[in-house]
């Protein structure tokens, strides 16, 4: 199952949360111990904001402990709000497309799991 951080308050530095901490996100998606399977590197994804009313995107399909990219912008990326995902796919192919957070206009939103008769949903989302 896919693993996700979400952040409100005072701005930090989304290392703060994603990267820095023994137990952050990073860490949690190549040795999780609380959880089916320990890898979550089927991809990842940040969404935050700033001074546009749009969230800033970032997502790749590697998996998060391998993208240098990744460990820059959130060094370098503070935030009042943002939202974090790895991702382990549930036999939904790895693509940037399936990488949480997806963001619309001013929101941005992920989930955790399936959703169930979504080809139905798909046209009124």
């Amino acid at each position: 199952m896919c693993r996700w951080a979400a952040y409100s308050g005072k701005p930090l530095f989304i290392e703060d949360i994603i990267a820095s901490p023994s137990h952050s996100l990073i860490e949690q998606s190549h040795a999780a111990s609380e959880c089916k399977t320990a890898i979550n590197g089927d991809g990842f994804g940040i969404a935050w904001y700033g001074e546009h009313e749009e969230p800033g995107l970032y997502n790749d399909i590697l998996p998060a402990w391998s993208d240098r990219n990744l460990r820059n912008i959130a060094r370098m990326v503070k935030s009042h709000l943002y939202l974090a995902h790895v991702r382990a796919s549930t036999g939904s192919p790895t693509s940037r497309q399936n990488c949480h957070p997806f963001a619309y206009g001013k929101w941005s939103f992920m989930h955790n799991g399936q959703i169930r008769d979504f080809e139905k949903l798909r046209r009124p989302l």
